[in-house]
């Protein structure tokens, strides 16, 4: 009996043969090594979980394969959506001491806008616009739209190329919209930005440039100079202004001013009659300078 159960026992508790511990370790070591390189990936490319593992199994789980492959899925699917609205997305401003630009890349969804690849976007190309020598139109600060897109970013990649890529990654139509940029050699800039959601970053933002009558300013004059300039650029994004000064509107939108102001002060006349065109024109000149 007492060697019947010595025997049974031996049986039940014998030693697990090495190699299969060997085997168990190495499958267990591989999956841990697969999801490290699911998250990097993940991480990486700001793809879906779902596309990662497709691609890095496509590449026989090759990590740079896997990447450039995501990267060409998502340009492909960026240009399939670029016929879709993009309405929202966010303002970017990048900064120096004596210039300042600011571009917007719109999202159709307010939630890709809260993206942080989208976020990050927005910051890469403000700073590339910011450090470009690209020329600006006089009078209003643009730059050339198809330049700034052309524009290599600090990845190596052209801008154009950086939107496709996070369009891909959020699965929405990007598109960089407009970019501007200004400079003060002998003055200061000032900004704002309404509501931002991170540092200079928002909804709508202003840049002002101020120019000093002095060589150079003290601390203080600065900052009371920066702060004035703070104010003028968040009235003007609340007021919203087309035009800079008299100047710079162009003549056919003053006309087409003009004639409403026009029409407007003929259906005033009092007792029905018409007010004489010297009399409308002169109104007209005193609403236009007034504006």
């Amino acid at each position: 009996m007492l060697q019947r159960l010595s025997t049974l026992l031996s049986r039940q508790f014998s030693p697990i043969p090495s190699q299969r511990i060997d085997s168990t370790f190495r499958k267990y070591a591989a999956a841990a090594g697969s999801m490290a390189l699911v998250k990097d990936l993940r991480e990486k490319s700001g793809a879906p979980i779902s596309d990662v593992k497709s691609a890095l199994v496509e590449a026989n789980w090759d990590p740079d394969s896997a990447y450039q492959n995501l990267r060409k899925k998502g340009l492909a699917a960026a240009s399939k959506k670029a016929s879709r609205l993009a309405a929202e997305g966010l303002v970017g401003i990048a900064e120096a001491q004596h210039s300042a630009a600011m571009v917007e890349i719109n999202s159709e969804t307010d939630f890709a806008a809260k993206n942080e690849r989208f976020r990050e976007l927005v910051r890469s190309v403000a700073q590339t616009a910011l450090q470009s020598d690209l020329p600006v139109k006089t009078g209003s600060n643009e730059i050339s739209l198809d330049a700034l897109a052309a524009q290599a970013m600090p990845s190596g990649a052209s801008a154009s190329d950086a939107v496709a890529e996070v369009a891909g990654g959020v699965r929405e139509n990007i598109k960089l919209r407009r970019g501007f940029r200004i400079g003060s050699e002998a003055g200061l800039i000032s900004s704002y930005v309404h509501t931002s959601p991170a540092p200079g970053l928002g909804r709508m933002a202003a840049l002002v440039a101020l120019e000093t009558s002095t060589a150079s300013l003290t601390e203080d004059q600065q900052s009371e100079a920066k702060e004035v300039g703070q104010k003028v650029a968040m009235h003007a994004v609340a007021m919203k202004p087309r035009y800079l000064s008299p100047d710079t509107v162009p003549a056919e939108a003053l006309e087409a001013e003009k004639q409403v102001l026009r029409d407007q002060a003929k259906s005033a006349g009092s007792g029905g009659k018409p007010k004489p065109a010297n009399i409308i024109e002169k109104i007209i000149s005193g609403r236009i300078n007034k504006v």
